[in-house]
Protein backbone atom coordinates (compact mmCIF):
# COMPACT_ATOMS: atom_id res chain seq x y z
CA UNK A 1 0.00 0.00 0.00
CA UNK A 2 1.34 3.25 -1.11
CA UNK A 3 2.30 5.82 1.85
CA UNK A 4 0.49 8.73 2.69
CA UNK A 5 3.33 11.02 1.84
CA UNK A 6 4.32 9.01 -1.44
CA UNK A 7 0.52 9.82 -3.00
CA UNK A 8 0.68 13.54 -1.78
CA UNK A 9 4.13 14.00 -3.86
CA UNK A 10 2.57 11.99 -6.50
CA UNK A 11 -0.80 13.94 -6.36
CA UNK A 12 1.14 17.08 -6.68
CA UNK A 13 2.97 16.46 -9.60
CA UNK A 14 0.41 15.03 -11.54
CA UNK A 15 -1.58 18.17 -10.81
CA UNK A 16 1.64 20.74 -11.36
CA UNK A 17 1.71 19.05 -15.14
CA UNK A 18 -2.03 19.41 -15.76
CA UNK A 19 -2.01 22.90 -14.47
CA UNK A 20 1.01 24.06 -16.96
CA UNK A 21 -0.56 22.79 -19.69
CA UNK A 22 -4.36 23.37 -19.26
CA UNK A 23 -4.27 25.98 -16.54
CA UNK A 24 -6.62 26.13 -13.49
CA UNK A 25 -9.85 26.33 -15.71
CA UNK A 26 -8.79 23.31 -17.68
CA UNK A 27 -7.67 20.75 -15.17
CA UNK A 28 -9.85 18.13 -14.38
CA UNK A 29 -9.34 16.17 -11.04
CA UNK A 30 -10.51 13.02 -12.67
CA UNK A 31 -7.38 13.08 -14.93
CA UNK A 32 -4.94 13.58 -12.47
CA UNK A 33 -6.37 10.99 -10.09
CA UNK A 34 -5.94 8.58 -13.13
CA UNK A 35 -2.87 9.50 -13.60
CA UNK A 36 -1.57 9.11 -10.15
CA UNK A 37 -3.43 5.52 -10.09
CA UNK A 38 -6.04 6.44 -7.29
CA UNK A 39 -9.95 7.27 -7.38
CA UNK A 40 -11.47 10.94 -7.99
CA UNK A 41 -12.67 10.58 -4.83
CA UNK A 42 -9.69 9.67 -2.90
CA UNK A 43 -8.35 13.40 -4.34
CA UNK A 44 -10.82 14.57 -1.45
CA UNK A 45 -8.63 12.61 1.61
CA UNK A 46 -5.77 14.87 0.52
CA UNK A 47 -7.02 18.20 -1.31
CA UNK A 48 -10.86 19.63 -0.74
CA UNK A 49 -11.17 20.86 -3.56
CA UNK A 50 -9.32 21.60 -7.18
CA UNK A 51 -8.79 25.33 -5.67
CA UNK A 52 -7.11 23.43 -2.50
CA UNK A 53 -4.95 21.61 -4.88
CA UNK A 54 -3.84 24.54 -7.20
CA UNK A 55 -3.41 26.69 -4.27
CA UNK A 56 -0.78 23.61 -2.76
CA UNK A 57 0.80 23.62 -5.92
CA UNK A 58 1.94 27.44 -6.29
CA UNK A 59 3.08 26.56 -2.82
CA UNK A 60 5.49 24.26 -3.38
CA UNK A 61 6.61 26.82 -6.42
CA UNK A 62 7.01 29.15 -3.91
CA UNK A 63 8.96 27.09 -1.40
CA UNK A 64 11.31 26.24 -4.55
CA UNK A 65 11.66 30.05 -5.50
CA UNK A 66 12.41 31.30 -1.74
CA UNK A 67 14.60 28.47 -1.43
CA UNK A 68 16.92 30.12 -3.99
CA UNK A 69 16.47 33.98 -3.15
CA UNK A 70 17.35 33.05 0.34
CA UNK A 71 19.87 31.08 0.43
CA UNK A 72 21.96 34.18 -1.78
CA UNK A 73 20.37 36.93 0.21
CA UNK A 74 20.66 35.26 3.38
CA UNK A 75 24.35 34.19 3.35
CA UNK A 76 27.28 36.30 5.16
CA UNK A 77 28.37 37.70 1.72
CA UNK A 78 27.85 41.62 1.42
CA UNK A 79 28.47 41.14 -2.11
CA UNK A 80 25.90 43.60 -4.24
CA UNK A 81 27.40 42.54 -7.53
CA UNK A 82 28.22 38.66 -6.90
CA UNK A 83 25.05 38.47 -5.13
CA UNK A 84 22.99 39.44 -7.92
CA UNK A 85 25.25 37.14 -10.47
CA UNK A 86 23.95 34.30 -8.06
CA UNK A 87 20.97 35.31 -7.83
CA UNK A 88 20.35 35.37 -11.59
CA UNK A 89 22.18 32.04 -12.14
CA UNK A 90 20.10 30.08 -9.30
CA UNK A 91 16.24 31.51 -10.53
CA UNK A 92 17.58 30.60 -14.22
CA UNK A 93 18.65 26.94 -13.23
CA UNK A 94 15.12 26.38 -11.08
CA UNK A 95 13.13 27.28 -14.22
CA UNK A 96 14.92 25.40 -16.22
CA UNK A 97 15.11 21.93 -14.00
CA UNK A 98 11.44 22.15 -13.25
CA UNK A 99 9.75 23.74 -16.96
CA UNK A 100 6.53 23.90 -15.51
CA UNK A 101 7.23 26.07 -12.82
CA UNK A 102 7.28 29.36 -15.56
CA UNK A 103 4.37 28.06 -17.13
CA UNK A 104 2.06 27.67 -13.90
CA UNK A 105 3.51 31.24 -12.37
CA UNK A 106 2.51 32.83 -15.75
CA UNK A 107 -1.04 31.74 -16.43
CA UNK A 108 -1.53 32.49 -12.56
CA UNK A 109 -0.66 36.02 -13.43
CA UNK A 110 -3.00 36.35 -16.35
CA UNK A 111 -5.95 33.70 -15.98
CA UNK A 112 -8.44 33.69 -13.48
CA UNK A 113 -7.33 32.38 -10.49
CA UNK A 114 -9.78 30.77 -7.50
CA UNK A 115 -10.10 32.59 -4.14
CA UNK A 116 -8.14 29.79 -2.21
CA UNK A 117 -4.97 31.11 -4.04
CA UNK A 118 -4.77 34.25 -1.90
CA UNK A 119 -3.58 32.43 0.94
CA UNK A 120 -0.12 32.51 -0.73
CA UNK A 121 -0.08 35.91 -1.34
CA UNK A 122 1.82 37.15 1.93
CA UNK A 123 4.45 34.57 0.82
CA UNK A 124 4.82 36.58 -2.73
CA UNK A 125 4.89 39.90 -1.13
CA UNK A 126 7.65 39.00 1.24
CA UNK A 127 9.85 37.17 -1.86
CA UNK A 128 9.31 40.49 -3.29
CA UNK A 129 10.52 42.75 -0.69
CA UNK A 130 13.35 41.03 -0.11
CA UNK A 131 14.35 41.27 -3.70
CA UNK A 132 13.39 45.22 -3.63
CA UNK A 133 15.60 45.58 0.06
CA UNK A 134 18.25 43.73 -1.65
CA UNK A 135 18.52 46.31 -4.71
CA UNK A 136 17.98 49.47 -2.59
CA UNK A 137 20.98 48.26 -0.36
CA UNK A 138 23.18 47.76 -3.64
CA UNK A 139 21.76 51.83 -4.41
CA UNK A 140 22.73 52.62 -1.64
CA UNK A 141 26.62 51.21 -1.53
CA UNK A 142 26.55 52.85 -4.78
CA UNK A 143 27.32 49.45 -6.80
CA UNK A 144 23.46 49.55 -8.71
CA UNK A 145 22.48 52.15 -10.83
CA UNK A 146 19.52 54.35 -8.75
CA UNK A 147 16.63 53.32 -10.48
CA UNK A 148 13.39 52.19 -9.80
CA UNK A 149 13.42 49.32 -7.48
CA UNK A 150 9.73 48.03 -8.33
CA UNK A 151 10.77 48.40 -11.86
CA UNK A 152 14.11 46.09 -11.49
CA UNK A 153 12.31 43.77 -10.39
CA UNK A 154 9.18 43.64 -12.77
CA UNK A 155 12.32 43.68 -15.75
CA UNK A 156 15.06 41.04 -13.84
CA UNK A 157 11.56 38.70 -13.21
CA UNK A 158 9.92 38.81 -16.45
CA UNK A 159 13.17 38.55 -18.30
CA UNK A 160 14.10 35.14 -16.72
CA UNK A 161 10.44 33.99 -16.50
CA UNK A 162 9.27 34.50 -19.86
CA UNK A 163 12.37 32.61 -21.64
CA UNK A 164 11.02 29.39 -19.76
CA UNK A 165 7.04 30.42 -19.73
CA UNK A 166 6.81 30.62 -24.06
CA UNK A 167 9.70 28.09 -25.03
CA UNK A 168 8.33 27.18 -28.39
CA UNK A 169 8.81 30.55 -29.05
CA UNK A 170 11.76 31.28 -26.96
CA UNK A 171 13.39 28.12 -29.66
CA UNK A 172 12.34 29.97 -32.06
CA UNK A 173 13.97 33.48 -31.62
CA UNK A 174 17.07 31.89 -30.48
CA UNK A 175 16.81 29.34 -33.40
CA UNK A 176 17.57 26.43 -31.28
CA UNK A 177 15.03 23.13 -30.86
CA UNK A 178 15.16 22.77 -27.40
CA UNK A 179 15.51 25.43 -24.50
CA UNK A 180 16.65 23.24 -21.63
CA UNK A 181 19.21 21.27 -22.98
CA UNK A 182 22.37 22.37 -20.78
CA UNK A 183 23.86 24.48 -23.56
CA UNK A 184 21.10 26.57 -24.05
CA UNK A 185 20.38 26.92 -20.48
CA UNK A 186 24.17 28.30 -19.83
CA UNK A 187 23.61 30.23 -23.00
CA UNK A 188 20.42 32.20 -21.46
CA UNK A 189 21.91 32.41 -18.38
CA UNK A 190 25.45 34.18 -19.65
CA UNK A 191 23.13 36.82 -21.65
CA UNK A 192 20.71 37.81 -18.48
CA UNK A 193 24.10 38.06 -16.85
CA UNK A 194 25.38 40.01 -19.27
CA UNK A 195 22.20 42.30 -19.44
CA UNK A 196 21.92 42.94 -15.94
CA UNK A 197 25.72 43.63 -15.32
CA UNK A 198 25.33 46.46 -18.11
CA UNK A 199 21.75 47.57 -16.92
CA UNK A 200 22.32 47.43 -13.40
CA UNK A 201 25.34 48.42 -12.18
CA UNK A 202 27.14 51.18 -12.38
CA UNK A 203 30.47 51.83 -13.34
CA UNK A 204 33.50 51.48 -11.34
CA UNK A 205 34.90 55.34 -10.66
CA UNK A 206 37.65 56.09 -13.18
CA UNK A 207 41.25 56.16 -10.76
CA UNK A 208 42.60 59.56 -10.93
CA UNK A 209 45.37 59.55 -13.82
CA UNK A 210 48.87 60.81 -12.26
Amino acid sequence: MPRVGDTRTKILEMAEADFATEGYAGAHLQKIAEQVGVRKTALYYYYESKAALYAAVIEVILEGFERAVLTVLDSNQDDPERQLELLATRLNDLLAEHPNYARILFRLFVDPRPPEVQRVYPRVRSFVERILAFYRHGIELGVFRKRSTRHFFQSAFGMLLFHYAAPAFSASVLGVSDVFTREIVNWRRDEVLALMRDGIVAPKPTPPSD
